[in-house]
């Protein structure tokens, strides 16, 4: 019994950095959106619903892509993808009149497209047949 925890641990600490390092980036991004979300309820009739709704749907998000991620999941690459289609939304409003929404949208489908391909090769393999 002792030895099974041993090994379970071993295997743990033996995953890509680059899992490692999404997985922390990801899980940090959610914390901060539960932060945001936090920070955003509407208290006041000046605050935005659908700010505070945004905040949660991303923050939620990234702690499910973090945690599909770091368990190596079938699942993560299509999570991911959402997880980073998500920062459209935002960038819509930070340059509504287009001149700047072109080239982030660009920087965000290639952040998307490498992390999918990233993530698609760095999943687990299938259990051997024990």
């Amino acid at each position: 019994m002792r030895g099974e925890r041993f090994d379970e641990m071993g295997a743990m600490l033996k995953r890509p950095f680059g899992i490692i390092l999404l997985a922390g980036a990801l899980l940090i991004a959610g914390l901060v959106g539960m932060a945001a979300f936090w920070r955003v309820v509407p208290r006041t009739s000046n605050t935005s619903p659908l700010a505070a709704l945004f905040a949660l749907i991303w923050s939620c998000t990234n702690l499910v892509t973090a945690t599909l991620t770091w368990r190596r999941s079938r699942l993560a690459p299509p999570s991911f993808l959402a997880a980073i289609g998500l920062l459209l939304f935002p960038a819509s409003f930070i340059a509504p009149g287009g001149q700047l929404f072109f080239p982030s949208f660009m920087v965000i489908v290639l952040v998307a497209f490498l992390g999918y391909r990233y993530l698609r090769r760095a999943r687990q393999p299938p259990p051997s047949g024990r």
